[in-house]
């Protein structure tokens, strides 16, 4: 499981590095050609597009991560009734939530490819812009599920330190 792990968050971080790079590229070309007197509207679009992507694509690596924004108001009271219910009930949550977001995100892009709305300059499916969520939403299911409870040093990282963030579960190795 922790292989088919790697291999996924590695297929996540080369989509968001080809985005972000592109996006950059996009964000440019907008730049210089409002300088020159000619927008080019299709670059507009594109960035818009390519945000969301890197918008949600990012969130969803922050779970993996365990660098994600969490509420923790609850948290000492949570950990003072074991550090195990404290990570038994941030899953619990944490797939609760992004099931629901996914159940909509789902209905969106089901909605986009029944009527067939497309964009207007790129001329693609408005899917595109809906599909990023979707993809986050399984993501962060996943990385949740992985991190609490296959992943031993992110599961003990997630006890010892009550959820607070490290850098990747490399960190809570050491």
């Amino acid at each position: 499981m922790l292989a088919l792990d790697a291999v996924v968050w590695r297929i996540v971080d080369a989509v968001l590095l080809a985005c972000v790079a592109v996006l950059a590229l996009t964000v440019g070309a907008q730049v210089v050609s409002r300088l020159a007197g000619a927008s080019v509207p299709w670059t507009e679009e594109l960035s818009r597009f390519l945000f969301l992507w890197t918008a949600f694509l990012g969130m969803a690596c922050g779970f993996r991560r365990l660098e994600h924004p969490r509420i923790a108001l609850l948290l000492p009271l949570l950990r003072r009734l074991g550090p195990a219910f404290a990570v038994h009930l941030y899953v619990a949550a944490g797939v609760a939530f992004f099931c629901v977001a996914g159940w909509h995100a789902a209905g969106f892009v089901a909605q986009q490819l029944r009527f067939g709305e497309r964009s207007a300059v790129l001329g693609v499916g408005m899917y595109v812009a809906s599909l990023p969520m979707l993809i986050a939403c399984v993501l962060a299911v996943f990385a949740t599920l992985v991190t609490a409870y296959v992943d031993r040093s992110t599961r003990v990282a997630l006890e010892r330190e009550g959820l607070a963030p490290c850098s990747g579960p490399e960190d809570a190795r050491t």
